[in-house]
């Protein structure tokens, strides 16, 4: 092979392997270590339990949570392949739905929040206990098992750390443990958000403990007892023991020689420890959630308030997408392996995150194009553009009946749900009685009304040449208009569905 032909060729091996990274395995030979600098530091042999602290503060507990629901409490589904085809094959749809049906009946929402976690983290384990069935292998339950008990191998493979191997751990079986990591492809340990968290975390929690002081300091008067030179020990500790009483007792007895006085703390400046933890807050809510007005309560502090909103959004649909290819890459292979032997090319988990479209301002534009210009669409693109499924031969189809109005909606849902051999007759029908209304009530009566009134034939005479301007015979044109177009509605169905 030419020097040519070689440069062509595609290297199919890593070359920045872990084993060559001079940080990583520094000190370690046989296991790879977590890179974390944070853990490094500040773990003093805890391991990845130091970020269990972050949970336990309130406010980061909680972004942190509305995190992993915003994503976990979406609805989900599973894609059938070949599901964007005119007819996906029946067999494509029957995998999907087993699939869907065991994933239904496990504890999936609370395994995937559990998993969710390693947001956190980094990384986030969840064991799977598989169970056989009358119609399969199928999940009985999804139990997540804190990080801190695995470790990985050069190779990136998941091991377990037991108290027999609490080095090198303990290799896994296949289809049993799922790994999903956040932050980084290179690195299984993944880059949680916990290694910038535990700081302002860390300053919150020693600036609360600093700020009871302060509270105790400034809250309450220091007393101070004062003496007599040359006063005994015993009276000076009586001294004392008065003024230990002070705290907790309405009245104190010292002998006249002595004193008491309460001196008040003063201090100036703005700077406060409450100003301190709410700043500490927004810094966590910004790393959790990339903005602060959905957590703060002061929307466009950080700039337009929709931005804000579009930044939540951009983290919801990455989290998503994240997880779902990690419950693709796992779960929905591993059901479909043990239940669907051969099957190579797999349905798809999916999580609905993205915001629903306005179809309004498209829906008055197609419209214009195909009632008012007449431009030749064709009817796959409304099924497409707007998320309708085309009904299938035997299906009862729902006709428009607003070009005929009724004001009985039992009328309307009965008229609705008639097949296109139905539709004409039904449509005569009631196109006449509305045109009899119209013809006794508004046009005939007042006739009626003028005969039996008048006195003699040229009473009724004159009185028509009179009434005839008066006769208002709008409303039966618009129920002309409506039947014509209603009509030219019908031939257009009925040719088009070939009835």
């Amino acid at each position: 092979m030419s020097e040519k032909d070689k440069k062509k060729k595609a290297i199919t091996d890593e070359i920045a392997t872990s084993q060559k990274d001079i940080d990583i395995f520094s000190g370690w030979l046989i296991r790879l270590e977590n890179p974390d600098p944070t853990l490094r530091t500040e773990a003093n042999g805890k391991g990845l339990k130091l970020y269990d602290e972050i949970k336990k503060d309130c406010h980061a507990g909680s972004v942190l949570q509305t995190r992993y629901l915003a994503v976990t409490g979406k609805e989900w589904n599973i894609i059938p392949v070949n599901s964007e085809a005119e007819e996906p094959g029946k067999r494509d749809e029957e995998i999907a739905d087993f699939v869907k049906r065991v994933l239904e009946n496990t504890n999936f929402g609370q395994a995937m929040q559990e998993l969710s976690q390693a947001i956190l983290y980094g990384f986030y384990v969840a064991e799977v206990i598989w169970k056989k069935t009358d119609t399969g292998i199928e999940i009985s339950k999804i139990r997540s098992k804190h990080p801190r008990r695995f470790s990985f191998t050069t190779d990136r493979e998941l091991r377990l750390l037991t108290p027999s191997n609490m080095i090198e751990g303990e290799p896994l079986p296949e289809r049993k443990f799922i790994h999903y990591f956040f932050g980084s492809s290179d690195n299984p340990y993944g880059e949680g958000l916990g290694q910038s968290l535990w700081w302002p975390v860390w300053f919150k929690k020693h600036g609360i403990k600093f700020w009871l002081v302060f509270l105790e300091k400034y809250g309450m008067p220091t007393a101070i007892g004062k003496y007599p030179a040359g006063t005994d020990s015993k009276q000076q500790q009586a001294l004392l023991d008065a003024i230990d009483a002070i705290q907790n007792e309405t009245g104190v007895k010292i002998p006249e020689t002595m004193a008491i006085e309460l001196l008040e703390a003063t201090r100036s400046g703005n700077v406060t420890y409450e100003s301190l933890c709410e700043y500490m807050d927004k810094q966590i809510s910004k790393r959790v959630l990339g903005q602060t007005a959905t957590t703060e309560g002061t929307p466009g502090k950080l700039g337009n308030e929709d931005a804000q909103r579009d930044v939540r959004q951009d983290y919801i649909e990455s989290d998503a997408s994240l997880l779902c290819e990690c419950i693709n890459e796992t779960l929905v292979r591993w059901i479909v392996d043990y239940n669907f032997p051969g099957v190579s090319i797999y349905p798809k988990f999916k999580i609905r995150v993205q915001k629903e479209k306005d179809l309004k301002p498209q829906a008055e534009r197609d419209k214009i194009l195909v009632s008012d210009i007449g431009l030749p669409i064709s009817e796959k693109y409304f099924y497409d553009e707007y998320g309708i499924k085309k009904p299938e031969d035997d299906e009862k189809i729902v006709i428009p009946i607003n070009s005929i109005s009724s004001n009985s909606k039992t009328e309307q849902a009965a008229f609705a749900e008639q097949k296109s051999d139905d539709l004409v007759d039904m449509y005569v029908d009631k196109l006449d009685r509305e045109a009899a209304n119209m013809i006794n009530n508004e046009l005939l009566n007042p006739v009626r009304d003028l005969i039996d009134n008048a006195e003699s034939l040229e009473d009724i005479k004159d009185g028509l040449f009179d009434l005839y301007p008066k006769m208002e015979a709008t409303e039966l044109g618009n129920l002309m208009q409506k039947a014509f177009a209603t009509a030219k509605l019908l031939g257009k169905y009925e040719v088009t569905n070939g009835d």
